[in-house]
């Protein structure tokens, strides 16, 4: 049965260990926040491979569907991995970008810490430490081709802040590059944010990314950094993360 059946292994984003010492749930833009593993196995997927395409939770559903020779939904926002899955070669016209958002909690009572009563914030601990709040609304849009690795981040709050990080130079994001960036990569990141936030069906897959030009701030990027895994003895095609730091506790 186990040659003729299809196994994808993922998981949600986990918890909190000590990262910048955040409260236990995850709920930020950052890169310990916001990945996940994936791994596949099953007839016609060639072992022992780590790929390097973009996928997200948005592409289960469809590679599910395609996997069972049914017609994928047109009105689907995600993409069918099958063509990845069964192919050793790296997929031309993939996605280069992806956009990320979370929704901030807000709670009027918070029990145990009368001072923050509303004071929109919550999920809040004993020692009212809290978990969320509403200015912790963002969306987010990643750019991911070639050497370039670019967040680009609006929060809804009442000073629009922005947050850009260039991760091929800063992978830990310990700098804001929002004011020295080129102002055209930020007009022109805030319209794919935009078109990102209200896409539906084909349109989440047909618009073509905007390709910053190489300014000052974007020449010293380093050659991409290869992992290197131990899968001799392994029938499972994984997925390479978006390079980690080394040290993020």
């Amino acid at each position: 049965m186990l040659d003729n059946t299809y196994v994808m292994y993922a998981s949600d984003n986990g918890y909190h260990l000590g990262q910048l010492s955040l409260p236990y749930d995850k709920r930020q833009l950052y890169e310990f926040d916001i990945k996940v593993p994936l791994m596949v196995r099953g007839p016609d997927i060639q072992a022992k491979q780590v790929r390097e395409e973009i996928v997200l939770n948005i592409d289960l559903a469809p590679t599910f569907i395609d996997l069972a020779r049914i017609e994928v939904p047109s009105v689907m926002d995600g993409q069918s991995m099958k063509n990845i899955l069964l192919s050793n070669k790296t997929k031309s016209g993939w996605r280069s970008d992806f956009m990320i958002e979370h929704f901030g909690e807000v709670q009027a009572v918070i029990n145990g810490c009368p001072s923050l009563n509303n004071q929109r914030v919550s999920n809040c601990y004993p020692d009212c430490v809290c978990e969320d709040a509403y200015n912790n609304t963002y969306t987010c849009v990643r750019t991911i081709s070639g050497s370039e690795n670019l967040m680009y981040c609006e929060f809804a709050d009442s000073e629009d802040y922005v947050e850009v990080y260039n991760l091929s130079k800063d992978p830990h994001q310990l700098s804001n590059i929002a004011h020295s960036i080129d102002p055209q990569i930020l007009m022109a990141q805030n319209k794919r944010l935009v078109e990102l936030s209200i896409c539906q069906g084909p349109s989440c897959r047909s618009a073509e990314p905007y390709p910053p030009r190489k300014h000052k701030w974007y020449d010293e990027i380093p050659p991409k950094h290869t992992e290197q895994k131990s899968i001799q003895n392994d029938a499972t095609l994984y997925w390479r993360p978006i390079k980690q730091p080394n040290n993020i506790l």
